[in-house]
């Protein structure tokens, strides 16, 4: 079915619920050497300015730092699927689970083709781990590795073994065989997790440099570095912007670092982690950029930009690629630099006008199907064109509907975080707004063609039901996903019940899922206290004496009264 004529759309942001003030930037240098680097728990405030992290803040003075960037929710796999799917995919931490089958950004370095990735992950025993934790004391977190959960990089396949132990870096330098999309994590003491922020500092000011070394991080090279964080403090910083304080991860103090950033930056764009996948995606010439990314503004003030390729004037189309296959709506990002005034930029498609704007194009555009030429130019002060740009590639049709991106279908979510829907929808004609309902009930309407909200639902199986509705209030489409929210309660995931132990070193692994905060954990064993631990996960090794055995674990809230506990009994040989 062919579209109408070529019109300009109204861009509506996936997480308009969150975003304020994005500009909508100039160009995203082209790179094949993108490296992220994920810390954890900690906010902007914590960070910046902190005199424990030195060398952090003197990155962030050195190049660029993201003063307005907030995590789009709480919990660390979910808040770290942002960055690597546009959703969050997957809310139970403790997962084992690599069959997710959701666009991410493998999928679309291994469909560019030439692209080679890993992820460097600090004790992991080994490549390919698939466990919870490892190495030594347990400090591999695998919630913090999000790109070993999908269907891409399961044992069996081609790309399983591409989530390497760290060590293998170093091996890789040596060989010369460094990859074009490297994510890193350090261990959870080294990563802010589970110890000091002056830790982690001393980690990235001992691990960095050889990054840096790098001669794609040299003057003339490509290379970009991310050092993010997933979320803020849990227990206090929800934040999604300036002026919203509630219903997200919290504020973050994200650096863009690389020769082509800005030297001493900061940025006052609202940024969401999704923000960074499409920077990756707009560097790379990934199409299309996974879930919310896809229509994300790419963090393209952080990077030098005017002259066309090689610092020369012109224009400079950066998205789509050339030779491109787009499907859907066309996401036009270019920009003019001259040495004179440039009047106006103009775009043509297949030799029809698509719109006039400045030397900075960043619009959306429904096409027809089929191939396409567009064309950039930019005019002077007497309307004459100065240079022009063309590129080519092909429009694939976008079948119209509506779409939910989370939760996704039979996911299980965790019953002390809040259920995040997020759907979009596409249409040959206006959307006035969307409908959200669960089990019959109205959640609530958006105006537009996008929703992004957060709702506590009680446990049990859900049916989400997300319709879009013309200017008329008529239903065009609906789409239904079934998913489940977990009961409260105390999960002891080790030991198990009548698990017998030839030693006496005992690790007691627990996890925690209220509808309330939960506060700590308390571990008890035979009646003895064997500790507390903050938030709702125990996961300690404790040397006990041989015999039989009963661990009890509690939760929690903030006034230190018990929410729920349980018990298993085992044996110490």
């Amino acid at each position: 079915m062919a579209l109408p004529a070529p019109r300009r759309i109204v861009l509506s942001l996936l997480f308009a619920s969150c975003l304020t003030g994005i500009a909508w930037a100039q160009d995203v240098p082209k790179s094949s050497h993108v490296w992220i680097i994920n810390e954890e728990n900690n906010g902007y405030e914590e960070v910046i300015g902190n005199a424990q992290m030195p060398y952090y803040n003197q990155l962030a003075q050195q190049y660029g730092l993201a003063a307005q960037f907030y995590s789009d929710q709480h919990s660390s796999l979910p808040a770290l699927m942002w960055f690597v799917a546009g959703a969050p995919v997957e809310t139970n931490n403790d997962t084992t689970s690599c069959d997710h089958n959701q666009e991410n950004v493998v999928r679309e370095l291994l469909k560019h083709g030439g692209y080679s990735w890993r992820s460097y992950q600090e004790d992991m025993p080994y490549a390919g781990y698939q466990g919870l934790y490892g190495g030594t004391g347990g400090n591999y977190y695998r919630r913090h590795n999000p790109l070993i959960d999908f269907s891409d990089v399961c044992p069996g396949t081609s790309q399983a073994d591409q989530s390497v132990p760290y060590t293998q870096m170093a091996a890789d330098f040596d060989a010369g065989t460094t990859v074009n999309f490297a994510w890193v994590t350090p261990d959870a003491v080294e990563d802010a997790h589970s110890a000091s922020l002056q830790d982690a500092d001393q980690w990235l000011q001992a691990h960095v440099p050889a990054i840096l070394a790098r001669p794609e991080f040299q003057k003339g090279g490509d290379g970009i570095l991310f050092i993010v964080w997933d979320e803020s403090e849990l227990y206090n910083d929800n934040r999604c912007s300036a002026t919203v304080s509630q219903g997200c991860g919290g504020r973050t103090a994200t650096l863009v670092i690389g020769p082509n950033v800005k030297k001493g930056y900061l940025s006052t764009v609202t940024y969401h982690n999704e923000n960074v996948l499409a920077t990756v995606c707009a560097a790379m010439g990934l199409h299309p950029c996974p879930g919310a990314a896809h229509k994300a503004a790419p963090m393209a003030d952080f990077f030098t930009t005017s002259k066309g390729s090689g610092g020369q004037d012109g224009v400079v189309i950066s998205s789509p690629g050339d030779g491109a296959t787009v499907t859907g709506s066309v996401h036009l990002i270019a920009s003019a630099a001259e040495n004179q005034a440039i009047s106006q930029t103009q775009v043509w498609d297949n030799g029809k006008k698509l719109g006039v704007y400045g030397p900075q194009v960043n619009e959306i555009f429904n096409l027809a199907p089929g191939a396409h030429i567009t064309t950039v130019e930019d005019l002077d002060s007497a309307m004459r064109p100065i240079h022009k740009t063309t590129v080519t590639y092909n429009v694939e049709e976008l079948v119209d509907g509506v779409q939910i991106v989370a939760p996704g279908p039979n996911q299980v979510i965790d019953n002390s975080l809040t259920v995040h829907i997020v759907a979009q929808a596409t249409e040959l004609e206006p959307i006035d707004q969307l409908q959200v309902w669960d089990n019959g009930v109205k959640l609530g309407w958006y105006a537009g063609s996008s929703v992004n909200q957060y709702f506590s639902l009680a446990p049990g199986v859900h049916t989400l039901t997300v319709e879009d509705l013309n200017d008329s209030n008529q239903v065009i489409h609906r789409s239904a996903v079934t998913y489940e929210v977990e009961t409260s309660g105390v999960q002891i995931l080790s030991p198990s019940a009548s698990q017998a132990f030839d030693s006496t070193q005992v690790r007691i692994v627990a996890h925690a899922s209220e509808s309330v905060a939960v506060n700590q954990m308390q571990v008890w064993d035979n009646g003895a206290k064997l500790g507390w631990y903050r938030g709702a996960d125990v996961n300690q090794t404790f040397t006990l004496e041989p015999g039989r055995h009963v661990v009890t674990v509690e939760d929690l809230n903030d006034g230190n009264d018990v929410i729920h506990r349980s018990s298993v009994t085992y044996m110490v040989k």
